[in-house]
């Protein structure tokens, strides 16, 4: 008898063995809408023979098509975009877990994340939201993943780059706040790796009626930076930008 998670694992493999056949055409590097388990490739831009290729399989805690908790595998591939010969791997079980605040899924990110003078890392965005009219919440986590020979490791996990959340009386009055962070690299290194800088940005709304009008405003905080240092396996992230 074939179960749920093998179905889904046997999904998942023959996604990431089409993914890479596909790898030179080009293909998607955004999630499906409303979508879960997928597997989504792209051309690293950087070294354009080279293609990342993620993999998310989710299974439920339940089998019904309206249940948003589950647990969330992941797997990332190198490939080589010409012949498609895997180059490096990274798989985690139980990656992320879906539940009040839902995943939405995942993008590959090819921003310029030069660690030193020869290595340079890609990233994985991680997108989950509270759907609510009155206390909406939604944030997306950044990875960065470094060749390490044959296998993919994590020097950067659990970075919250965008968050936002609210309290409203589902007609119009309400406060809000979302935060945006960048990353960027410093000049200054630690165990041979580059610093990161990361700059956030809080902006803060609100809203109201105005006779029989809903009127709004809009506040942008001062940018505060925190430097987070390579401590020989990951860069250390502080508990206040984890997800």
């Amino acid at each position: 008898m074939i179960t749920t998670k093998k179905l889904l694992s046997s999904i998942a493999v023959l996604g990431l063995i089409i993914a890479a056949g596909q790898a030179q055409a080009g293909c998607e590097d955004e999630a499906p809408f409303g979508q879960r388990s997928f597997t989504l490739c792209k051309v690293w831009p950087a070294y354009d023979d080279l293609t990342i290729v993620a993999t998310s399989t989710f299974t439920p805690d339940f089998v019904d098509a309206g249940n948003d908790g589950g647990n969330v595998d992941l797997e990332l591939s190198l490939i080589h975009s010409s012949n498609s010969k895997r180059l490096a791997n990274y798989r985690k079980k139980d990656a992320y877990y879906s539940d009040a605040v839902a995943y939405e899924g995942l993008a590959i990110d090819t921003a310029r994340y030069k660690l030193n003078t020869d290595e340079r890392a890609f990233g994985i965005r991680s997108k989950f939201a509270h759907e609510s009219s009155v206390s909406p919440y939604s944030k997306t986590e950044l990875a960065l993943y470094l060749k390490d020979g044959s296998v993919l490791r994590p020097v950067l996990e659990g970075l919250v780059v965008d968050t936002s959340n609210g309290e409203w009386d589902g007609n119009c009055a309400g406060e809000g706040a979302r935060t945006q962070r960048t990353v960027g690299i410093a000049q200054s290194m630690q165990n041979g790796f580059a610093d990161l800088i990361v700059s956030s940005t809080v902006t803060l709304t609100k809203s109201f009626k105005v006779g029989e009008l809903c009127d709004g405003e809009s506040k942008k905080l001062k940018t505060t930076q925190v430097t987070l240092r390579y401590d020989g396996k990951q860069y250390v992230v502080p508990e206040a930008l984890k997800g």
